[in-house]
């Protein structure tokens, strides 16, 4: 039962051949802003280097977001287009929980996970997570938000949070500053995706409707935005559609 994993929701791209929960073949590229061209040359690749043709995939397993909005928009259409034309199910998991599975192994039962996107400004995409018997469950919702105030919002927590993500000297002396020691940093490799875990992390994820779905972005695109604080009298009219 193969099943085609596929992430390009942040700089990472990872593309993976899953069976029954287990990586067959991994193709995991860090750092590249080049995922329109590389996409689908690496699902080739895993296909062949897995000998899984294509009519046998039997899933697509998509990063959902939170991210980037023009690797979100490849990485979604590839997997809608290929679950439409295959007719196979098409899944999505959540950006955030995707790099919260590299450190399930490593962080005690129970611990809480911080993940986390830059959004710029200051602000990230972030979530919080526990982990439960190696699984990675959401217990506070995934949102834009500036680095104070979820900070602010972490230190009502007890326990110790991990935090998951590429931080810069600044940004972790804010956090030490706010949480003291019970802030604990993981690996910077952490923080690079792998669509390896996909199969695991979309077990219990309902089948997407191809023809409806659509990226977990979290905050309007800039131009969106834009366009809205300057048509303030047409606010229910859809941007996308307009332009």
């Amino acid at each position: 039962m193969p099943v085609l994993a596929i992430d390009t929701s942040n700089k990472t791209l990872s593309v993976a051949i899953v069976k029954d929960e287990e990586t067959i073949v991994e193709q995991t590229v860090p750092d590249t802003l080049q995922h329109s061209v590389k996409l689908m040359p690496a699902i080739q690749e895993v296909l062949q280097e897995s000998q899984v043709s294509m009519q046998e995939l039997t899933g697509v397993i998509v990063a959902k977001g939170p991210g980037s909005y023009t690797g979100l928009r490849i990485g979604v259409t590839v997997a809608k287009t290929l679950a439409k034309t295959l007719h196979i199910p098409l899944k999505a998991v959540s950006s955030l929980q995707a790099i919260v599975a590299n450190v399930v192994e490593v962080v005690p039962e129970g611990a809480y996970v911080v993940p986390f996107f830059d959004a710029r400004r200051e602000n990230i995409f972030t979530g919080l997570y526990q982990v439960n018997q190696l699984f990675p469950q959401l217990v506070a919702p995934e949102r834009h938000i500036s680095w104070v105030d979820w900070l602010e919002e972490l230190a009502t927590y007890e326990a110790p949070l991990y935090f998951v993500g590429q931080l810069t000297d600044a940004q972790k002396e804010l956090v030490l500053e706010k949480l003291g020691n019970k802030a604990v940093f993981t690996q910077e490799n952490d923080a690079i995706a792998r669509a390896g875990f996909f199969g695991k992390l979309a077990q219990d994820a309902l089948e997407e409707d191809a023809d409806v779905f659509v990226p977990t972005y979290l905050k309007l695109a800039e131009a969106e935005e834009n366009w809205k604080a300057s048509h303030q009298e047409e606010q229910e009219t859809n941007y996308v559609e307009r332009m």
